[in-house]
């Protein structure tokens, strides 16, 4: 591991100089590039005038935040709670689910990632995330019930998950998916399984809550890739929660709901202290505000098509597949269980491309939305060459 030094546009050096084209980018954070002026100008000068207030005030960058999204997110009558990351903002949306409905099994899906909180990590399929604490969460010796009532179901299977609502519907509080699940390994869902499940869950009167922390916020090319994938007129989720490239690089969460979801939120049901603070909220307005004046979402819609005309002209032999949505890229080598990806991993940054690869066995590129196909070119090469120099 290497230490990072300094950042600049789609550059990280490391503190022996070596220079890389970041496709981490804080695991999908600086979609602006790294120190993009505009941001960090903002940022400054919020710092100058009011930095912490607590969420006992309101402020003014905080109230212009939840109209910026609620303008521009498929939440009906939007209201939001503001946190510090995704995992913050994931319990948030379990609370008000578990709340609003007063039942008790939440439904979630294999190779799912929801965060590292013990309520997140309940959600989360990986066990290697969640087995260390499963003393303290009641773990279900007979496997039914994985931890807190939580179930899992493949996902992008509809009749498992229809298997599920007729067995347990009156006690399912929410079905919580990802449009796209990252750490599964990038995969995106397609529109009749979700347009399905928020049919399941009008029908068993359970909420649907969509997990947008690493695709939303303009990766897939709209602001919501819920929207990218089921259309901007159809079906909306109840809750819906975002953070990573809503600050740019700085650290804020935000859960949506429906206001009259929101009520069941009353004063102390919920809290932060940092959350929703001054300069988080001028980073995520920021960041709105370069995306839309620079035309980013369709420079982010491009990098897939892009990256996949590429692979086509310059094949990689163990390349299986070049999936995802616009800037949220999955470049899977050899079967799902073989773990080339992980292997390759050093040699990728030896030629000069820092990725991570989830499941082992997809490269994950979470380029800036600015990259384009100089940028992904390079990083379709990074990956060819350490495939050919790391030994099967």
């Amino acid at each position: 591991m290497f230490e990072a030094d300094r950042s600049s546009a789609l550059r990280l050096r490391d503190s022996e100089g070596r220079v890389y084209l970041d496709a981490v980018a804080g695991i999908g954070c600086a979609v602006l590039g790294h120190g993009h002026r505009r941001w960090v100008d903002a940022i400054s000068t919020q710092l100058s005038k009011l930095a912490s207030a607590s969420n006992t005030f309101t402020t003014g960058p905080q109230q212009r935040l939840a109209a910026a999204l609620a303008e521009r997110f498929p939440v009906d009558d939007c209201r939001s709670f503001f946190a510090n990351t995704g995992t913050e903002a994931t319990e948030a949306g379990l609370k008000l689910a578990l709340r609003a409905t007063g039942r008790d099994v939440v439904v979630t899906c294999e190779r799912a990632f929801h965060g590292r909180t013990i309520g997140s990590i309940a959600l989360t399929a990986n066990p290697k995330y969640r087995e260390p604490y499963v003393r303290c969460m009641g773990e279900d010796a007979s496997g039914r019930f994985a931890t807190m009532n939580v179930v899992r179901v493949a996902f992008g299977d509809l009749a498992a998950l229809e298997g599920v609502f007729a067995e347990l519907g009156p006690r399912i509080a929410a079905f919580f998916v990802e449009p796209i699940q990252g750490e599964g390994g990038v995969w995106p869902a397609s529109k009749a399984y979700l347009v399905g499940a928020r049919e399941l869950c009008d029908r068993h009167g359970a909420l649907l809550g969509v997990d947008e922390i690493q695709c939303g916020f303009g990766r897939t090319g709209d602001w919501s890739a819920w929207e990218t994938i089921v259309g901007r007129d159809g079906p909306r989720p109840d809750i819906l929660w975002l953070a990573k490239a809503m600050g740019g690089g700085f650290p804020i969460g935000a859960c949506l709901t429906r206001a009259e979801l929101a009520e069941h939120m009353g004063p102390g049901t919920h809290g932060t202290t940092f959350g929703g603070n001054p300069a988080a909220c001028a980073a995520a307005l920021a960041t709105i505000e370069v995306i839309e004046t620079e035309g980013l979402l369709g420079s982010a819609r491009a990098q897939l098509p892009t990256l996949q005309r590429l692979a086509e002209a310059e094949p990689c032999a163990e390349v299986t597949d070049v999936r995802g949505l616009g800037a949220m890229i999955g470049v899977q080598l050899g079967e799902l269980d073989a773990g080339r990806a992980a292997a390759i991993t050093p040699a990728l940054a030896a030629a000069g491309l820092l990725a991570t690869t989830p499941g082992g066995h997809t490269v994950r590129l979470l380029l800036p939305y600015v990259a384009g196909e100089a940028e992904l070119l390079e990083a379709w090469r990074a990956i060819a060459t350490a495939c050919a120099q790391t030994p099967r």
